[in-house]
């Protein structure tokens, strides 16, 4: 049984990845059979994989057609990183009153790990290596739902990333880590106003990629 939950796992992750490297375009319509064939796995773990991505909301089913790729909105994307703000700056404040040296060295290590990543330009990789970050922030505050309901809203906006600047992001994105960078250090100087500032600013810099060009 825990051999098919990890299929299932695998087969999620490989979809949820080919939809953010952009080989899936937004509403386009998947199929069981055409997954099984592709992933060369048995109908249980591609349905499974299916039902999950639907309460995720990543997909959509359509009966007699197949599943829907579902398309983000700049507005959800707007409010997803508001909600981003609110969680992540509120979990640095309760991870400031009992912050201790191993937390840093556990963010410093998140960063030399991901940082072998960066440079493939793999936005898929990019954003698995950015979510770690995050979420490894996050769950030294102790509270599980705010690290769940963060975690929701990281892949979100994984996906909106990849739906709106896809082939910009190939061209000039920059993947390096400086802002995690200068938070650490505001966090070893235990300055949390700074740390709450630079985390914002993090955050931002996605609105601002994803949003403000658009507009302009």
């Amino acid at each position: 049984m825990s051999k098919s939950i990890k299929l299932k796992d695998q087969v999620y992750q490989k979809i949820f990845n080919e939809i953010i490297e952009g080989h899936y375009a937004q509403n386009q319509i998947i199929t069981e059979r055409e997954l099984i064939e592709k992933y060369g796995v048995s109908k249980s773990p591609v349905r499974e994989a299916l039902i999950e991505l639907c309460n995720e909301k990543v997909l959509e089913s359509r009966p007699r057609l197949g599943y829907q790729i579902c398309p983000i909105s700049i507005m959800d994307i707007s409010d997803t990183l508001e909600l981003r703000i609110i969680l992540e700056t509120a979990a640095l404040e309760q991870t400031f009153s009992h912050l201790e040296d191993s937390y840093i060295e556990q963010l410093k290590a998140n960063i030399s790990e991901s940082s072998k990543m960066h440079h493939e330009k793999n936005i898929a990789k990019h954003w698995s290596g950015n979510i770690s970050f995050h979420l490894l922030l996050c769950s030294f505050c102790g509270n599980k739902s705010i690290y769940q309901e963060l975690e929701r809203a990281l892949k979100f906006c994984s996906r909106g990333a990849s739906q709106y600047f896809l082939s910009s992001w190939k061209k000039r994105r920059e993947t390096t880590a400086q802002r995690h960078i200068l938070l650490i250090e505001a966090m070893e100087k235990r300055e949390l106003e700074s740390a709450k500032k630079i985390l914002r600013e993090d955050i931002l810099d996605l609105k601002r990629e994803i949003v403000e060009d658009l507009v302009d």
